[in-house]
């Protein structure tokens, strides 16, 4: 193997591609970067089991190979190195060798034949999207998604497209949050439920420029991620989700519509009281058009009271302030809605205007 390549460019591509290396690997190999020198430039893999990050450096090649590099070590090494064009070359033991300006370092590469190859997908089931809006919508639902969970199917986030219309769902045993966005102009039919740690790597590299777009290819048990920046494969998670419309509830015995600013920032002040206490609580209290907002601990307590519009019944209903405090970050619009049913009913809040977003929370009992 030699290979010529601007050391910015192998650099950038690295870290994009590492991040899919999992610290807590079974298989050896797959602590490494699987590095190959093709015709048309340079080839980076790397892989966790389930999720696949693979990117390309634009480079000049003399001699085509391919070897699996330490990952971290390889990732530091280029890291370090002065700016400038690289010079690569690995001899017959895998040992690479890399030069640039004064610099040189060898680094034991191994031989690549273990390294498991992905599978080439058809382009048969693929939808090509803004950027922008999967990047919104992985933003509004992954704070959702459990870490753990016995039931295998809410370790990811469940995306779902059919008539003209996407759902990306994450829920666990307290709160649900959906993404709705209409796409009419989409055909396409699609049910995935995308690991988490897939979704919040390709949101990592997705832009904020509406005019980027990102291709979807849905296999029967695998994702592939086209960006220019790389390509994603994850493998995708067994079984049937939850049916998470019947979840929501339609009709509500209190409806108050507040103005999303200031309801986020008197949360926001309670929350500071309600972590401190033992019970991580905050109370809403609605009578007539005002809402009152209370948490207390030893240390103290707050009281905020906000003007709404109440078309219902009063209510007291209490929160875990973690809940309410993962919403605030993704709360959007000018005004929201709060729906309850009862103090021991799961509580709907989604935007006064439109519907592209819905959470979902469950209260807490409290002493009456």
């Amino acid at each position: 193997m030699k290979f010529r390549c601007n050391s910015h460019d192998l650099l950038s591509s690295l870290q994009i591609t590492t991040r899919a290396i999992s610290s807590r690997s079974t298989q050896p190999i797959l602590e490494g970067v699987l590095m190959e020198a093709l015709e048309d430039g340079l080839k980076l893999t790397a892989s966790d089991g389930s999720f696949t990050s693979v990117t390309r450096v634009p480079a000049v090649v003399e001699v085509e190979g391919e070897a699996v590099m330490p990952g971290k070590l390889f990732s530091d090494v280029i890291r370090k190195m002065p700016s400038g064009e690289i010079s690569a070359s690995m001899n017959n033991a895998f040992m690479l060798t890399l030069k640039c300006a004064g610099s040189r370092t060898n680094i034991a590469g191994q031989c690549a034949d273990s390294y498991p190859r992905v599978e080439e997908m058809s382009d048969e089931n693929s939808v090509t999207l803004p950027q922008s809006l999967i990047k919104d919508m992985i933003s509004r639902i992954s704070f959702a998604i459990p870490t753990e969970d016995a039931r295998e199917v809410l370790l990811g986030g469940y995306f779902n497209m059919q008539n003209g219309l996407i759902d990306m769902v994450g829920l666990d045993g307290f709160r649900l949050a959906m993404r709705t966005e209409r796409v009419s102009d989409i055909e396409n039919v699609a049910k995935a439920i995308i690991p988490l740690k897939a979704l919040e790597e390709i949101a990592k590299l997705m832009s904020d420029d509406e005019e980027s777009m990102v291709t979807l290819n849905f296999g029967q048990n695998k994702l592939r991620v086209d960006l220019e920046k790389a390509t994603l494969y994850t493998r995708l998670k067994d079984g049937e989700y939850v049916n998470y419309k019947a979840i929501i509830p339609q009709t509500f015995k209190t409806t108050i519509r507040v103005s999303a600013d200031e309801f986020s920032s008197c949360v926001d002040r309670a929350a500071l009281m309600a972590i401190e206490g033992k019970n991580n609580l905050i109370k809403f209290s609605i009578e007539g058009d005002k809402l009152f907002v209370t948490s207390n601990s030893e240390m103290g307590d707050v009281f905020e009271e906000l003007d709404v519009v109440n078309t219902g019944d009063d209510i007291v209903i209490a929160f875990n302030v973690k809940y309410l405090l993962e919403f605030n970050r993704v709360i959007s619009g000018k005004e929201i809605y709060l729906k309850f049913n009862s103090p021991v009913s799961p509580c709907v809040i989604s935007p006064a205007e439109g519907n592209d977003f819905t959470y979902l929370v469950l209260p807490v009992r409290i002493n009456a």
